[in-house]
């Protein structure tokens, strides 16, 4: 049903009824026509001017010769680029030339000239080249007097329309050049301007609309705002088997995910059609914690509506796993981001973590500072065997090298000696790490 109503509509919006046309006539006399007649048997002379054209296969004073005409209407009043819907050509045949009149099996071609031509030079040795691609046939005639009439030759002025710099016109010649046959009519050097060539050409004068919208989404709603540049009728395609007439339609879309929607708009001189995918969800909100046991850390999403996942370790390794574990071959500090994805959008969260030693074995004390008592139960006292005068970072750490606790406090010359609370720490292997003037100390603590 949808597709039938589709359909319905499509036709009514290109109708070339809908469409504002132009028709020109040219029919061109002595000083604007162009067209020549050649002769194989006559090879060096001149093509025009002549007041008569014809195609034929015949003898001339017992010479076999082919006969072929070159035409070219000039187009350039048409813009280039414009459609054409149709192009008619009509020769006619004129009792008082000198050539006779239509006869024998006298069906014959139109080819399209490829390259230029002098009507007053061109000759059957220095013809134009011409191709047999999309020739057009003229069926053979009826009767000795027969005008050639609304010969179809819209897909030759459509090209040279868009192409203006290929038109160089046609040949017309007979499909078997085999005497004895030919077609005889005027040229516009004719003095009876009815009996000249006459082109009939149809085409769009005016610009058809270009489509064009934008949208505002509140879930599960979504309003659409034609933005086109000129329309007389719309028609919307929401993608999930609703439709609309309106310019500025509202839609709610029953299921949430990405809807192709399209708009077709119409006026006077044609339609067109863009569409757009459109999301109608949420956006996923990525982030994540991590606990670490040295230089393995285990990494736990904690995104809001993720589909599928990306880690990216900071280190040239990734993982497309939710909650991955990672082994960092190196200490230091990692700058960590994970990409979350949906049907609505791709979203990245980032953040550093710094890697660092859990083990006893490579631990080794500082000289710089002592702590005590160690065990310790409720308090210990970090001393600085060489205190300066500024503040100095102090951070306890668990064996998974989770950072606990953080103090902050000044250090002078005539006060070393730091007291820190342990109250609430269970009893185990920590390390304090103290940080001064950019420079590490990192000291083993058992608290009982």
């Amino acid at each position: 049903m949808r597709t039938i109503l589709l359909a319905n509509l499509m036709f009514w919006f290109l109708s070339p009824a809908l469409f504002s046309q132009k028709t020109i006539v040219l029919q061109p006399g002595p000083a604007e026509g162009k067209d020549a007649y050649i002769n194989s048997a006559f090879p060096d002379d001149p093509g025009g001017p002549n007041v008569g054209l014809m195609a034929c296969a015949w003898t001339f004073d017992g010479e076999f010769g082919i006969g072929r005409s070159l035409i070219r209407f000039d187009l350039s009043q048409i813009p280039p680029g414009t459609e054409i819907l149709d192009a008619r050509l009509t020769l006619y045949f004129d009792p008082d030339i000198a050539f006779g009149s239509q006869y024998g099996d006298n069906a014959s071609f139109l080819d399209k000239v490829t390259e230029d031509w002098n009507e007053n030079t061109v000759t059957w040795n220095s013809k134009p080249v011409s191709t047999e691609v999309g020739a057009v046939l003229i069926p053979e005639t009826l009767i000795p007097t027969q005008d050639l009439v609304d010969i179809d030759i819209t897909g030759f002025v459509s090209d040279w329309v868009n192409s203006p710099e290929t038109n160089f016109g046609f040949v017309h010649r007979m499909a078997t050049e085999i005497e004895y046959c030919c077609v005889v009519y005027s040229s516009s050097d004719n003095a009876q301007v009815s009996k000249r060539p006459k082109l009939v050409v149809t085409y769009r004068d005016c610009d058809p609309p270009i489509a064009g919208f934008s949208y505002s989404t509140q879930i599960p709603g979504v309003n659409f705002s034609d933005t086109s540049n000129s329309a007389s009728s719309w028609f919307w395609d929401f993608g999930d088997g609703y439709f609309s007439n309106l310019q500025n339609p509202g839609h709610v879309y029953a299921v949430q995910g990405v809807y192709t929607v399209c708009l077709i708009v119409n006026d006077s001189c044609g339609a067109d059609t863009t569409c757009k995918n459109v999301p109608v969800c949420e956006m996923p909100e990525p982030h994540y914690t991590y606990t670490s046991a040295g230089q393995m850390v285990s990494f736990h999403d904690s995104s809001t509506l993720p589909q599928s996942w990306f880690w990216d370790f900071g280190d040239g390794f990734y993982s497309d796993q939710q909650d991955p574990e990672h082994y960092f071959n190196e200490l230091g500090t990692y700058y960590v981001c994970e990409t979350v994805t949906n049907a609505c959008s791709v979203e990245t969260f980032c953040d550093s973590l710094t890697v660092i030693s859990n083990s006893v074995a490579e631990y080794s004390p500082t000289s710089d500072v002592e702590i005590y008592p160690n065990p310790a139960s409720d308090v210990v006292y970090l001393q600085l065997k060489s205190p300066v005068n500024h503040k100095v970072s102090i951070g306890l750490f668990n064996l998974q090298s989770v950072l606990l606790r953080t103090w902050i406090t000044d250090i002078t010359p005539a006060a070393g000696l730091v007291s820190l609370t342990l109250e609430g720490l269970s009893g185990g292997i920590y390390f304090l790490q103290t940080k001064m003037e950019g420079i590490i100390r990192l000291n083993k603590l058992i608290i009982l």
